[in-house]
């Protein structure tokens, strides 16, 4: 039985984890033994559904960097700390001996950590990029840009330590990353259609991987979240990497939670997802668990740090979003009306991709009232335009994800047999 092991993202983002979860259930159904690996902090996201989990780096990145950042310099997503000890034989244990794998599945985010675990240990890899990237901005270019980066005599240090022969170049270095294998998983109908935004051919559009389901052996634990039956749902989000425009989510629930002081919204609930720092931050301006006589929150409005967006999604009559594909994805796969306000990254992108596709509305202001929300949200839920555009890209999903054996795994199987 062939051993795959999966390793999404250095970091705590869901949006990156959790299609593999899918993945891994795809690949455990067609005889392969997976695992994941990862530092403290994400070996939550993917235990509570049977995944077997190996903790890696965790004297690097300890239990609750993803929160504290505790490394310098500070607000910098990205850190190098950990690919010198990935030289000197950090994952030894995970990539030597009998139970080594056979192939490794990394993300688009750890490309370079991809490519040192190969030149090292000589284990075959392909990349799953978990968003929509733009053609010329490859694994490849994203690896350099972080060895470009660093002081050259450090770049040359990490090169030398895993390379067969010192005083290789960086370009020479990364070409093992010019026509490697990468998976989309995304149905190319969602992404856009113009002539030069065309991918090469090493790299495949996939099945969506949004359902999850427990690996052999494990359950999923029911979701704690505590919200009211008999309302209608309104979802909230800023995704998981939230903290990386901190203000412009702030402002964005501050303004949602006072839409829902608005007439006329009285039958409707509004859950947020906000982070845990946020939480931490609203809890407070809000009088929220400090004295209930000032508490000051709507009664209409529930605040959590992350729900299952799946659960949420499935009652919920419109999402009021970021623009993260995993959480588009998602929305499109309940046919749930999408207002999109992008706070930046790709989502610029996506915003366009919604009204390209028709599946919601989009606003071109970050910092929005309540009542030019309230707007956006009766145009998203009013719309039979978008309920139809809903249904038909919904169809296009489920398309590819009944296909057997699924278009990942027959991609993964050229390259390692189960």
């Amino acid at each position: 039985m062939a051993r795959v092991m999966i390793w999404p993202d250095i970091y705590r983002e869901q949006g990156h984890w959790l299609p593999c979860i899918n993945l891994a259930k795809s690949l455990q159904d067609s005889g392969y033994a997976v695992e994941f690996m990862g530092i403290p902090d994400c070996q939550d996201i993917t235990s509570g559904y049977g995944a077997p989990f190996r903790l890696i780096l965790g004297s690097v990145y300890p239990d609750g960097f993803s929160f504290e950042n505790k490394l310098e310099p500070l607000d910098q997503r990205w850190k190098p700390h950990h690919l010198l000890p990935i030289c000197r034989g950090a994952l030894d244990p995970v990539f030597l001996g009998p139970s080594a794998p056979d192939l490794l599945i990394g993300g688009y985010f750890t490309a370079l950590e991809s490519l040192l675990i190969h030149r090292k240990y000589g284990i075959p890899f392909i990349i799953l990029t978990t968003y929509l990237r733009h053609p010329d901005d490859t694994p490849r270019l994203h690896a350099k840009t972080k060895l470009v980066y660093m002081p050259r005599a450090v770049s040359q240090k990490i090169i030398d330590a895993v390379s067969p022969e010192p005083g290789l170049d960086i370009d020479q270095f990364i070409e093992p990353l010019r026509d490697r294998l990468e998976l989309i998983p995304c149905p190319r109908a969602f992404d856009f259609t113009d002539d030069d935004w065309n991918h090469d051919n090493h790299v495949k559009y996939v099945e969506p991987m949004i359902e999850r389901q427990p690996l052999s052996g494990g359950s999923v634990r029911p979701d704690p979240t505590d919200i009211p039956e008999g309302k209608k749902l309104i979802f909230g989000t800023s995704g998981s990497q939230v903290q990386d425009y901190e203000f412009k989510a702030r402002q964005f629930f501050i303004n949602l939670i006072d839409m829902m002081s608005t007439q006329g919204m009285e039958e409707y609930h509004l859950v947020l997802a906000v982070g845990e720092k946020l939480l931490a931050q609203l809890s407070v301006e809000y009088g929220i668990d400090v004295n209930p006589l000032d508490n000051r929150l709507p009664k209409n409005v529930s605040l959590f740090s992350w729900v299952s967006q799946l659960d949420v999604l499935k009652r919920a009559e419109v999402v009021f979003m970021h623009g993260g594909l995993a959480t588009i994805k998602e929305s499109i796969w309940e046919e749930v009306p999408i207002v999109i306000v992008p706070h930046g990254k790709d989502q610029m992108d996506n915003a366009l991709r919604i009204r390209r596709s028709g599946v919601g509305v989009v606003s071109e202001v970050a910092d929005l009232t309540p009542q030019q929300l309230r707007s956006l949200f009766t145009a998203a839920t009013t719309s039979t335009w978008v309920r139809q555009k809903l249904a038909k890209m919904k169809a296009v999903f489920q398309a590819e994800e009944s296909k057997a054996p699924k278009p990942s795994i027959q991609l993964i199987q050229s390259v390692v047999a189960p």
